[in-house]
């Protein structure tokens, strides 16, 4: 399962992720222990609002151990600041039920009247770390 740490501090380094979600993933008497695979941080910029937004992409190999750090991490103090953490979701335009849609459904194509994703938004950086097989993975007990 993939997580999100929505906007996190610009000075956030990977290990910074690994020490907030090890004490989560670790587990306890009888739940599942989970580990980190890959970890992103995307840097996007907001040219409408000139603004820059860090974001840390996690993906956890456990999916009881990703939903155990998002109920216990969300809206919970990273670095001195509350960050929210929830699933990420790949979207895309074939999932779009308004793509392509019959007549009978004309009610959804009028539901939403505009798109909720903010426009003019890029992506300035994607720094990726991900952990092989050969690898040591972070440490978890």
């Amino acid at each position: 399962m993939v997580i999100i740490l929505r906007r996190i501090p610009q000075s956030t380094v990977e290990q910074d992720i690994i020490d907030f979600l090890d004490s989560v993933l670790q587990g306890k008497i009888f739940q599942k222990s989970g580990t980190i695979e890959s970890i992103s941080i995307l840097t996007l910029r907001d040219s409408q609002r000139n603004t820059i937004e860090y974001h840390g992409i996690v993906t956890i190999d456990s999916e009881t151990a990703a939903k155990r750090v998002i109920r216990q991490l969300n809206k919970k103090p990273f670095k001195n600041k509350p960050i929210i953490v929830r699933e990420y979701f790949h979207r895309s335009w074939h999932n779009d039920q308004r793509v392509n849609m019959h007549q009978w459904n004309e009610e959804l194509a009028d539901k939403r009247k505009r798109s909720r994703r903010r426009p003019r938004l890029e992506v300035v950086t994607k720094d990726s770390l991900r952990f092989s097989q050969d690898a040591p993975k972070p440490r978890v007990l």
